[in-house]
């Protein structure tokens, strides 16, 4: 009875000495390493100019996979180059042709063909991966934890290689129109040339 009091105490002691477990709820998350000391700005941002640079980014969250991830979010950071380019050219062509009498319409098929030419002339050895961001995640599971990576990349384009492949493109698109005997495109292209070649 001695031992068995004895024991009892000793478990005491020891709980005791434990202090208060956390209880960890399934599914909760936490931030164990990070690449910076903290999250860039740039990750919240798919789209931005400074100075001569284009720059692009995209991201992926909950990847089991680092090396997968980070990829992932390349190919995230390229989609947004091609979703970004496709609004600066749908942007620029419609303030160039702001008080002509080029319809909605006529513009939006310039704007098909130009994107077209426009990503076929762009460099894609000109796209430079500027800088990545990870996050690795512990998350608590049913039987444990697991491991997951949030991955973000920052991709720039010199703005000159843009204005190249846009001006390849509005060139196309003069002599698209002259090959289908197109005139009134061809009028259209050479405005468009005109107010957005300088």
């Amino acid at each position: 009875m001695k031992y068995v009091i004895s024991f009892l105490l000793a478990v005491l002691v020891f709980i005791g000495c434990a202090g208060p477990q956390k209880i960890r709820v399934t599914g909760e998350e936490k931030i164990v390493e990070r690449s910076a000391k903290k999250r860039p700005e740039w990750i919240l941002k798919p789209y931005y100019e400074k100075g001569n640079m284009l720059y692009y980014s995209g991201g992926v969250t909950g990847k089991g996979n680092y090396e997968l991830a980070l990829r992932q979010a390349k190919g995230e950071a390229i989609k947004n180059i091609t979703e970004g380019i496709q609004v600066k050219v749908r942007t620029e062509f419609s303030e160039a042709t702001r008080g002509t009498n080029i319809s909605e319409d006529d513009l939006g098929s310039f704007v098909e063909d130009a994107l077209g030419m426009v990503t076929e002339n762009l460099n894609i050895q000109g796209i430079i991966p500027k800088t990545q961001y990870y996050e690795k995640v512990e998350k608590t599971t049913a039987t444990g934890v697991k491991y997951l990576w949030n991955c973000y990349m920052l991709l720039t384009i010199e703005k000159s290689d843009y204005l190249q492949a846009r001006n390849l493109a509005l060139n196309g698109l003069v002599d698209k129109a002259k090959r289908e005997r197109d005139k009134k495109a061809e009028e259209a292209a050479t405005l468009l040339m005109e107010r957005l070649i300088k």
